[in-house]
Formats: structure tokens, C-alpha cells, sequence
């Protein structure tokens, strides 16, 4: 055994010879109050240069960064506080990183357009008068042309999906396809978008679907909706406002 003695609290101690070689705290504890001590500043292995400065991309004024900053952070800020930031981040329009060309946030209410569209048309494709098969809801005019109508209902028409596929491969509003061609039953037309507004059987491509049509307890409209939408719900509605009435009656009832 080796008689060796702690760096920082000079208490003595028996260890191998191995550990000897090595050997320079007695515990964490020491060992942390002795690098609190002697790592600062230029003569810590974290030094990174001390205080360093940069130029706010909003108020254009030079401000300091704190000298312990990582330096992938001091790369990354660009202001000098949260206010600029907020008033320097133009995140609207072709800014913002969602842009996708005019509709940036389209999933929401293009989800609640084709169900309106397609419970007005009965779930029934308006071209050929089919009922059980995919339905998707169809811009009569184009989404990207006519922004001004995107969500307008009256824009919209129920169309099964070979109806949708000859429509927009005999067009080049081609932007609800993946534009790649498939055989068999879809007859040499571009693959629909995997959104497509769907009624119960099986499609083209063996994917189950299966949507719940009923009718709208507060007005009584026909309401067709994906069995995703419908699942765990004790009714379904037309709209929030519809809901809103129904749920303030069933509590109403429950007073009574």
C-alpha cells in the first residue's frame, strides 16, 4: 500500500500502487471544490475566448455575450433580447418556414371543407351518382388560381375518386396526386393523395376506409364524416355551433 494525500483537503490515505500513479482527491466533493477554485477563466479547459459581442440583426446594437456560452449558441443568436426577437422573427407570409406557396396551413380547413362539401352531396359522387365507393371533395375552381374561394363550399363538389382522377389528369391541376401512374382499376390515372375523403369498402390500393353518415341532431342535415372523426362521440354535428346547442339540450334534460 501507498500512503498518499488529497490535493485539497490534504487528508491522508492508504491506496494500491496502481492508484497511487493517479491518484489526486480523496472525493467528488474535493475534487469539485478544488476545480471551482483553480478553473476559471483562461485556465479552465472550457475557456472559449472570454466575453465575446454581437450585432442584434433588429435594433442593430452591439450587446456581449456571456463568457460560460456555449459557442454553437453564440453562433445561433441572432438578438440582443426577447422583445427583438419577437419584433425581428417575420414569420408571416413566405417568412414563415410552413410557407408552402399561398397556403401554408391548409390540413385543418381543407379537412373540415371536404367533409362540409361532400355531407351537402349526400356522399354521393355528382358525376356518376356512385355512393360506395372513395369520395373526395373536388375545388370546381382551382385551389391555386382561386384563393379567394379555396374554402367556399359552393366551390366544392363530391366526386368518387375515378370521377376526381379523369378530372385532374385531363388537366394539370395535379396538385391533390402524387402524379404517379397506376394500373389496373385506376386505368393509367395518377395515385390520389393519401387524404382522400373515404366511404366504407376498400380502395384501390387494398387500404380499408370507412366513413359514419348520419344526420345532425340540432337541424337534421345529412352529415358525412370519417369514422376516425366519429369515434368515442356521442353524436355527431353539422358544426360547432350545432354541437354547442345539442350539448347545452342533453344538460338541460339532465336538470330537469
Amino acid at each position: 500500500m501507498v500512503l498518499v494525500r488529497c490535493e485539497w483537503c490534504n487528508k491522508q490515505q492508504s491506496v494500491g500502487p496502481l492508484r497511487a500513479t493517479t491518484y489526486r482527491f480523496c472525493s467528488y466533493k474535493c475534487r469539485g471544490e478544488w476545480r471551482r477554485e483553480h478553473w476559471t477563466g483562461e485556465d479552465s479547459p472550457f475557456w472559449q475566448g472570454g466575453e465575446r459581442t454581437k450585432v442584434c440583426e433588429h435594433c442593430h446594437r452591439e450587446y456581449s455575450i456571456k463568457p460560460n456560452q456555449p459557442i454553437t449558441t453564440f453562433r445561433k443568436q441572432r438578438f440582443c433580447s426577447h422583445e427583438c426577437g419577437v419584433l425581428g422573427r417575420n414569420n408571416n407570409g413566405e417568412h414563415n418556414p410552413n410557407w408552402k406557396g399561398g397556403h401554408s396551413n391548409r390540413s385543418a380547413r381543407q379537412h373540415k371543407w371536404a367533409t362540409d362539401v361532400i355531407s351537402r352531396d349526400g356522399a354521393t359522387c355528382q358525376k356518376c351518382g356512385v355512393t360506395d365507393v372513395e369520395l373526395h371533395a373536388h375545388h370546381v375552381k382551382s385551389f391555386k388560381d382561386h384563393p379567394e374561394q379555396r374554402w367556399d363550399v359552393g366551390n366544392g363538389i363530391a366526386l368518387c375518386f375515378r370521377c376526381h382522377w379523369a378530372v385532374h389528369s385531363a388537366t394539370d391541376a395535379n396538385a391533390v396526386n402524387s402524379e404517379k401512374p397506376l394500373t389496373v382499376q385506376a386505368e393509367g390515372n395518377p395515385e390520389p393523395s393519401l387524404d382522400g375523403n373515404i366511404r366504407e369498402g376498400v380502395t384501390t390500393r387494398g387500404r380499408a376506409y370507412r366513413r359514419v353518415e348520419t344526420n345532425c341532431p340540432t337541424c337534421g342535415k345529412f352529415v358525412s364524416k370519417r369514422l376516425s372523426d366519429a369515434k368515442g362521440k356521442g353524436f355527431i354535428a353539422c358544426s360547432r355551433s350545432c354541437a354547442t346547442k345539442h350539448v347545452q339540450l342533453l344538460r338541460k334534460r339532465q336538470r330537469q
